[in-house]
């Protein structure tokens, strides 16, 4: 089995004295770390589920106890700049909190069957808004750009992009030959930019 370089932040976030962990401040600032599911009912009495994305909802990471993640080499830097800021898509805040938070980050070691839980789960959820401004899965955009011709080249260099963003992850560059599905993933990728970018 092999063993992946990866950061390792243990964090914790102080809160005034009194503050209950159900109280409105302490779900925001967790909730803007990871993102999460907002149901909302609209007038027809539909209900409606919207993915608000966290700080890191654009990387894989692993979550092995509270207050710890693991991500990929190189990727802390979102999180960390939260943790001075408190800017995150999650919560637009016009006044930060009085919050603070205690970190320590670390370079360690993880075994590659955790790596490939992560990036598999991460792919298989991966969504992005296609070009009739719906959410569709990303495996399933590159599938529909390698089948159809004619396609606006903004929307080509933006699902290009999200490739290349997936596949500089060390963690991606390290495992991907050893699961099936993330090779399956990277034939397709290959075939993308084959089609739309073999001239460069």
């Amino acid at each position: 089995m092999n063993k992946i370089k990866s950061d390792y932040i243990k964090y914790n976030f102080i809160f005034p004295e009194g503050t209950n962990h159900s109280s409105y401040i302490y779900q925001k600032v967790f909730r803007s770390i990871y993102g999460y599911s907002q149901n909302v009912t609209k007038k027809n009495n539909k209900i409606y589920t919207y993915l608000r994305k966290g700080i890191i909802s654009e990387i894989p990471y692993i979550k092995p106890g509270k207050n710890t993640v693991i991500l990929p080499l190189n990727n802390k830097d979102l999180l960390l700049d939260y943790f001075k800021t408190g800017i995150n898509p999650t919560h637009n805040w016009k006044i930060r909190g009085d919050w603070k938070v205690d970190y320590n980050i670390d370079t360690i070691e993880v075994d590659s069957e955790s790596i490939i839980r992560s990036l598999e789960y991460y792919i298989k959820n991966y969504k992005v808004i296609n070009i009739f401004n719906k959410n569709n899965l990303l495996l399933n955009e590159i599938e529909f750009c390698i089948n159809n011709n004619n396609i606006n080249k903004d929307y080509i260099d933006y699902i290009y992009k999200i490739i290349n963003k997936i596949t500089s992850f060390n963690w991606y560059k390290e495992v991907y030959n050893d699961s099936e599905y993330l090779t399956n993933f990277n034939n397709k990728v290959i075939e993308f930019k084959n089609k739309f970018y073999n001239n460069e």
